[in-house]
């Protein structure tokens, strides 16, 4: 059994989302085991990696929930941080059922405030997934 809490895993999803953005694929393989080596262990590294994977394989999705929900935000014009918490949360809230969505909010406002670019990221952070869960309740 993995010792990693969830914030934990959220928070090591943060920094392998955010590493992702800055090397090419194949660079990223490697920095991603360095990370897994120096960050975690072995027991935790599974889960880390299963969750890293699952939530990039629906990366299309979500930046285009993101993009949805993000009114008056031109995607591209997200701060990096952000746009990590907000896909960690959206896939949460879209994805997982084990994570209630008001769990992945607070989670993601959380990370917001820990790591977020200035003071005001977790209230776009908030918004942003106020808006897709409204948004959603609507069509539901």
């Amino acid at each position: 059994m993995a010792s990693m809490t969830r914030r934990a895993l959220r928070e090591h999803l943060l920094k392998l989302l955010y590493l992702r953005e800055f090397h090419d694929k194949d660079e990223f393989a490697e920095q991603f085991e360095l990370y897994i080596q120096n960050f975690t262990n072995i027991e935790d590294s599974n889960e880390l990696r299963e969750r890293f994977d699952k939530i990039v394989s629906k990366l299309d999705e979500i930046d285009k929930l993101i993009e949805n929900a993000a009114i008056g935000w031109k995607f591209n014009r997200i701060g990096k941080l952000e746009l990590m918490v907000l896909r960690i949360a959206l896939y949460e809230i879209r994805f997982d059922d084990t994570v209630p969505d008001k769990a992945a909010v607070n989670e993601a406002v959380e990370l917001s405030k820990a790591y977020g670019s200035d003071d005001s990221s977790y209230g776009f952070v908030n918004g942003v997934l106020g808006r897709f869960i409204k948004d959603s309740e609507n069509q539901a």
